[in-house]
């Protein structure tokens, strides 16, 4: 029973991890006020370069979402995702990650913004929870991004 309660704890901080680590990812795409943000506008602390080569390794991963998807499912994910992860991006996608997004979220993972355009169908945004394992950035989950172009338009067009 003590392995089934630290493996539920462990899940819960994974999740709460991915949660936090998706509000910066929204606040950064939002414009909100995160440290990738301010690197953008100029202004703010300049992150470490720690921090760029992991959003560098984390976006060459995410590459390969177009090639081999099964390759990069976490171990804490196959169970849920088992051999469908070719469905979430069939063959003749274009996988954009957007390594500016990269939010660590100081426990050996973090959060990427990516934009998968499948072949016949509207390309859609992704936060991308990754985590390091096996020596390399394999995703955990994902969680569809809003379009801000449309909540935009809808946006602008209500106040009209």
């Amino acid at each position: 029973m003590g392995r089934t309660r630290r493996g539920l704890l462990v899940g819960a901080v994974v999740v709460a991890a991915g949660l936090l680590a998706l509000l910066a990812v929204m606040l950064t795409r939002h414009g909100g006020d995160s440290a990738a943000g301010a690197e953008q506008k100029g202004d703010g602390p300049t992150p470490s370069a720690d921090a760029h080569q992991q959003a560098r390794q984390v976006a060459t991963a995410l590459t390969k979402l177009a090639t081999d998807p099964s390759s990069l499912v976490a171990a804490g994910a196959r169970t849920e995702v088992k051999d469908r992860a070719a469905q979430g991006v069939p063959k003749g996608s274009k996988v954009t990650p957007e390594p500016a997004t990269w939010a660590p979220d100081g426990a050996g993972g973090g959060v990427m913004t990516v934009t998968v355009a499948s072949p016949g169908r509207p390309a859609v945004s992704y936060a991308a929870v990754m985590v390091h394992e096996s020596g390399g950035w394999k995703v955990l989950a994902t969680w569809k991004l809003p379009d801000v172009r449309s909540t935009t338009a809808t946006t602008t067009g209500a106040a009209s």
